[in-house]
Order: structure tokens, then sequence, then C-alpha cells
């Protein structure tokens, strides 16, 4: 049973004292006022309901964003940070290159200059080692001649002196001859070592100079190298960077787009929430007409086939929902509460069929509604008529549907009926079952 019938099932028992034609005017009135109010805040709460979905979703959408445009920002700061890392290598490496190739160029000079001098030093100790081999030969067919000749050399030299002195002196020179020639070949040989070991040195010095460029030329092929790398790795980083802007561009034109959305959200929210809150204001008025009719209907007035069918038409959709016969249910609401939706009992009954808090709680979730809030809700005509014609459906059943059963467990407690295998021995029990069961009969009859 939806709300609007069931507060228009209160605004029936209200309108029965008004008398037959002022009934039918009002109660069609009322019914179509609150009908209407109800369908249109059904409607708006479901657009509500559909709205706050969206914003919700829009705000998720939001936090994604936001969260890419802080991804973004940070791959904009590593990429600035990776290119001015990459430019300042660059600059490094290219310093390096130029030192290495000013040094090639240093080098290459040098090999240069020792090529020259070890060409030259080459020619000079040919000349030399001519030279050499001609006084060696020389000086060689000299000594030779002095070793054949021997003794009679030293005799010719002294038989063909004039004097003493001039033998002495002839003595003398050939010593000298002798050891100046010795002394040359000497210094010859020298002098050749000497340029072999210049040679030598210069020959040394050359292959070193050669693989010293040899060295410089592959190191700069390797700076070169290194270079090309890290201007490749700067133009990507710059491709990062701009496409990390794009994508940082294209976050934020969706986060003022989700913003703009969200605006048009929470204003399409408010607008429904005053309407909800104009509706209520409505609908609490059009219960308040019935609360205040309900009183005339406590006055009497009107027959109790009037009540009946002018009730049957309210109750029998919520009868047919859980099977319970609408007499029983028009009968439990005449005895229990005689339509007032707002009556209190001493052991704390609330409302039209009189159901307990405790028993609400129970079958709360039954009927869809929430056992932490029921016991409002039993303030609720359309609540209060829908839990108490469920628990009479669960009775039903459990008593095989014997209606007096039923009933007595309505009025006593399920836990009654069984311990005393009927209707228990209460005198209250028995005249609220005799009433009961006596309207029942009734309204069946009509």
């Amino acid at each position: 049973m939806k709300r609007g019938t069931l507060i228009a099932l209160s605004a029936g028992l209200a309108l029965l004292a008004a008398g037959p034609v002022a009934y039918a005017s009002t109660l069609s009135q009322l019914q179509k006022e609150e009908a209407q109010a109800q369908q249109q805040l059904a409607k708006e709460e479901q657009q509500y309901n559909q709205t706050q979905q969206s914003i919700n979703k829009t705000e998720s959408e939001m936090n994604q964003l936001n969260q890419d445009l802080s991804q973004a920002k940070q791959q904009i700061g590593s990429t600035s940070q990776q290119i001015l890392q990459t430019n300042a290598n660059i600059k490094t490496t290219q310093s390096l290159l130029n030192t290495t190739q000013y040094q090639l160029q240093q080098t290459e000079h040098q090999l240069i200059v020792t090529t020259v001098d070890y060409h030259r030093t080459t020619e000079v100790l040919k000349k030399t080692r001519h030279n050499l081999v001609q006084q060696s030969q020389a000086l060689s067919g000299q000594l030779q001649l002095i070793e054949e000749r021997g003794s009679m050399g030293y005799l010719d030299v002294i038989l063909g002196a004039h004097s003493f002195a001039d033998f002495i002196s002839r003595a003398q020179m050939l010593g000298q001859v002798a050891s100046s020639a010795a002394h040359e070949v000497q210094v010859i040989k020298q002098e050749e070592t000497a340029y072999q070991i210049d040679q030598a040195n210069l020959k040394k010095e050359t292959g070193f100079l050669s693989r010293a460029k040899r060295s410089i030329t592959q190191h700069e092929t390797l700076l070169q190298s290194e270079q090309v790398l890290m201007t490749r790795e700067r133009d990507r980083a710059v491709v990062l960077q701009a496409q990390a802007v794009r994508e940082a561009q294209t976050v934020s034109t969706g986060l003022v787009q989700r913003q703009q959305l969200m605006n048009q959200l929470q204003q399409q929210r408010n607008q429904l929430s005053s309407g909800m809150t104009n509706l209520q204001s409505k609908i609490s008025t059009i219960v308040s007409q019935i609360q205040s009719l309900l009183g005339q209907f406590n006055a009497g007035g009107m027959s109790r086939q009037q009540l009946y069918q002018s009730m049957l038409p309210l109750v029998t959709p919520i009868a047919q929902q859980w099977g319970v016969p609408p007499a029983l249910i028009i009968a439990i609401i005449t005895v229990e509460s005689g339509g007032n939706s707002s009556v209190v009992s001493s052991a704390g009954a609330i409302g039209l069929m009189q159901v307990e808090p405790g028993t609400a709680q129970a079958i709360a979730a039954a009927v869809g509604l929430s056992p932490a809030t029921v016991t409002q809700e039993l303030y609720n005509p359309s609540d209060n008529v829908e839990l108490g014609t469920y628990y009479l459906h669960y009775l039903l059943g459990q008593f095989g549907g014997d209606v007096r059963m039923a009933v007595a467990g309505y009025n006593a407690g399920p836990g009654a009926v069984e311990h005393y295998g009927g209707i228990p021995p209460y005198s209250q029990t028995q005249q609220y079952v005799a009433d009961v069961m006596s309207l029942y009969t009734q309204y069946s009859s009509y």
C-alpha cells in the first residue's frame, strides 16, 4: 500500500461523520490532491536521487581528473628537470669534446714534428754510418799496415831519422797517429751509438704518439656518440613534456566542464529539494485536514455499512497484496483505534492498527522499512496499516488460516495462543476477539 492511499484511508475514517454526500465530495477531493502530491513527490524524489547520483559520479570524475592533472604536472616537472640536466650534460660533453679535439690537434702536430725529427735523425744516422764506415775502413787499413809491418815499420821510421832528436820526434808522431786513430774510431762508435739511441727513442715516441692519436680519436668518437644520444634524449624529453602539457590542458578543460556540470546539477538538486519541501508541506496540510475530519468521525453519525463501503476501496489494494480479507482489516482498525492514526495505548501500541514497536521492529524488513526507524514510522498511517496487515498475514499463516486464532494472536500474542491451544482465557482478549469477529462477519455480509 502506498503512502498516499493509506493517508486517504485516514481521511475516509474521518469523513464518515459528515454524512454521505459531504463525505464523498470531501474525501474525493482530498484523495485527489493527496494522490497528486504524492505522485509529484515520488517523481521529484526520483529525479533528486538521479541528480545526486550524477553529482556523485561527477565528483568521482573530478577527483580522477585532479589526480590525472597532478600526474601531468609531475610529468612536466620531471621532463623539465630531465631537459635541463640533459642540456647540462650536452654542454659538458661538448666542452670535453672541444678539449679532446684540441688535444688531438696538439698530438697530431707533435706527431708530425716527431716524425720529421725521426726522418731527419735517420738521414743523419745514415750519413754518420757511411762516414764511419769509410773512416773505419781507412783506419783499419792503416792499423793493418802498421800491424803487418810490425817492427819493420818502426825500424823504417827510426832508420829514416837523421838524428836522435828526429828519431824521438818520429816515434812520438807515430804514437800520436795511432792514438788519434784509435780515439777517432771510439768517438765515431759513440756517435753511432747515440744516434741509434735517438732513433730508437724517436721510434718509441712516434709509436706512443700514434697510439695516443688513435686513443684520442676513439674518445672523440665516443663523445660524439654520447652527444648524439643525449640530443635524442633531450628531444624525447621535449616531446614528453609537450605531451604532458597537452594532457594537462585537456584535463583542465575537463575539470572546467565537470565543474560547470556540477554547478548545474547542484542547482537542479536545490530546485528539486525546494520543490520536495513544498510538496511535503502541502501533504502535511492535507494530513492536518484529515486529522481534523477524524475528530468529526469519532463523534459518530454514520452506519457501519457506510463505514465499511467508504473504507473498502482504500483497504482492498493492501489486503490483496498480503492475502488478508479487507473486512478483517477494517474490523481490526475499527476496534483498535476507531480510525485515529495518532492514538497510543497504555501498552505502547501505536496508530490505526495499534502495532507495538517491538512487533514492528521484528517485521520491518519484510515490508521494506528500517528496524532502526520503524517506531517513528508507526505514526505514519500508510506504514502503520502496512505493518498491521502484514502481521495479520503472518498470524493467519502461523495458525493455518484460522481467523479467530489469528485475531487472538494479534491481541494477546501468538505465544499465548500456542500456550493455551486456542484463545487465551483473558477477558479482554475474549471480548476483543468477539468484537472483531462480529464486525468481520457484519462487514463480510455487505
